[in-house]
């Protein structure tokens, strides 16, 4: 099923160029917690001055970075009410929606980051589109966040030396069905009481998506980096259906320009993850690249997880893991 706004928009914002203007200026708000110099805020920076621009200044994003709406949670639920105008979160707060939303951030899901990409920008909003919509919030498009890599403070060679440690994870079925999978006392933490945690031994280790973890310095509170890969986190830009009803046809397409930059977002961030962590391995932090036997092995491990997820989720999870299914036979390995 289509959505209300991925019906060829990609195409359309292109086209705009050389529309009229709407007859009044309209302000959006967008909530983030990306940093406003990470890639993420530079990348909605971008898109933000690309709709100024096409639009010849007649819609205007007013960017909210660095948490000054709050936490993804709150930001997510701001503009499910229509209080905010557009949220761009990671998938972890989506499954506030539905924990359906979880799915695609299920371990080893894809056979290959292409694999993900094109599942990602291709069906994902069929998949996914009307649960958001019926949740309030229409998406324009899909944010990469990454893969996960894990932060320790002692080497992790093998799932089994993963026994006994406690795991920081994000607060999502999906790490927790991992944690459990995988023999380690996952515990659910927000992102700002991560390092403090690693600090005091309340955790001894950590995953996140490889640049964020990076970004905010976990490397240097658990510097061993094992570069499990073992799940790509997405996210979205998405506008309140309160907004999105609001809108004119034109500032729609407009809008159109967050659907036409998300794949340079997935390829700015995928190609710096070997960058970055080739850097962190030049500066001395121990980083383990997985051999294919022994990320093999970790995967073997986590057999059962999407399994585990569907239970938990329950409602129509079942359906969207067989429609991702479909989508991935349809991108090829």
């Amino acid at each position: 099923m289509k959505t209300k706004i991925m019906h060829g928009i990609a195409v359309s914002a292109a086209l705009t160029l050389a529309a009229l203007p709407a007859s009044a200026e309209t302000i959006l708000k967008l909530g983030s917690v990306a940093p406003s110099g990470s890639p993420w805020g530079k990348w909605v920076t971008g898109v933000a001055a690309k709709i100024e621009e096409v639009s010849g200044g007649e819609l205007k994003i007013d960017l909210l970075l660095d948490a000054q709406a709050g936490d993804e949670q709150t930001i997510l639920r701001q503009t499910a009410k229509g209080r905010l105008d557009i949220a761009f979160v990671s998938n972890v707060p989506l499954t506030l929606l539905s924990q359906e939303m979880a799915i695609p951030s299920a371990a080893y899901l894809f056979d290959s980051p292409e694999q993900g990409t094109c599942v990602t920008y291709e069906h994902l909003s069929g998949v996914l589109g009307e649960i958001m919509e019926n949740a309030g919030v229409v998406p324009l498009t899909w944010m990469e966040v990454g893969h996960y890599v894990l932060f320790s403070k002692e080497a992790l060679s093998t799932p089994a030396d993963l026994n006994g440690l406690k795991m920081r994870i994000a607060p999502s079925i999906a790490d927790a069905a991992l944690a459990n999978a995988w023999g380690v006392q996952g515990v659910p933490m927000g992102t700002s009481d991560t390092i403090p945690a690693l600090q005091t031994g309340a955790v001894d280790a950590a995953w996140f998506p490889t640049l964020f973890g990076i970004g905010i310095g976990t490397h240097k509170v658990a510097p061993h980096v094992t570069v499990t890969n073992h799940a790509r986190l997405i996210g979205t830009a998405a506008v309140s259906e309160r907004t999105w009803s609001k809108l004119s046809d034109q500032e729609k397409q407009w809008l159109g320009v967050f659907t036409a930059a998300g794949p340079k977002l997935t390829e700015g961030i995928l190609g710096a993850e070997p960058a970055l962590l080739g850097q962190l391995e030049a500066g001395g932090v121990p980083v383990h690249k997985l051999s294919p036997e022994e990320a093999g092995a970790w995967k073997a491990s986590a057999t059962g997880v999407l399994d585990a997820v569907i239970a938990e989720a329950g409602g129509n999870a079942q359906a969207v893991a067989d429609r991702i299914a479909e989508a991935k036979a349809a991108c090829g390995a």
